[in-house]
């Protein structure tokens, strides 16, 4: 997956969820929602908009293009990876797990997050993690 800045997944997770609830994202909503000004959406909107993320048209609905869609099945991917992992593996209550996963699914790199999916799956077989190493 090719990754954007942190700002434009978080603006694009937001039309996902506003999209999910609604069917198509208004600017003016994605402002409120984001907590900022209907300037700064409008710059985040024509990058993401660049990147072929989402489908916008000055005054018309957003909605998010088959590529954003598949950007956010990977982020969901990586959070719910690293949420069980902070869980089910170090422990940590699900509260913070997923606040802690929220945070770093923009951050870390997929190699990174893929490779956490392995060895959770090693402690159940040993041998698969050593053979995704090579």
């Amino acid at each position: 997956m090719e990754r954007v800045s942190l700002a434009l997944e978080s603006y694009l997770e937001a039309i996902a969820d506003i999209q999910a609830q609604d069917g198509a994202v208004s600017p003016s909503v994605l402002a409120e929602k984001m907590g900022c000004k209907r300037s700064s959406v409008t710059s985040a909107l024509q990058r993401l908009a660049e990147n072929g993320l989402i489908n916008y048209h000055t005054y018309r609905p957003v909605t998010l293009s088959q590529k954003g869609k598949e950007v956010i099945e990977s982020l969901d991917k990586y959070h719910n990876i690293l949420q069980n992992f902070f869980q089910n593996i170090l422990g940590f209550d699900e509260d913070y797990s997923q606040k802690e996963a929220c945070k770093l699914e923009h951050q870390m790199s997929p190699e990174i997050i893929e490779r956490i999916e392995s060895f959770v799956a090693s402690l159940k077989e040993p041998e698969a993690f050593k053979n995704s190493l090579k």
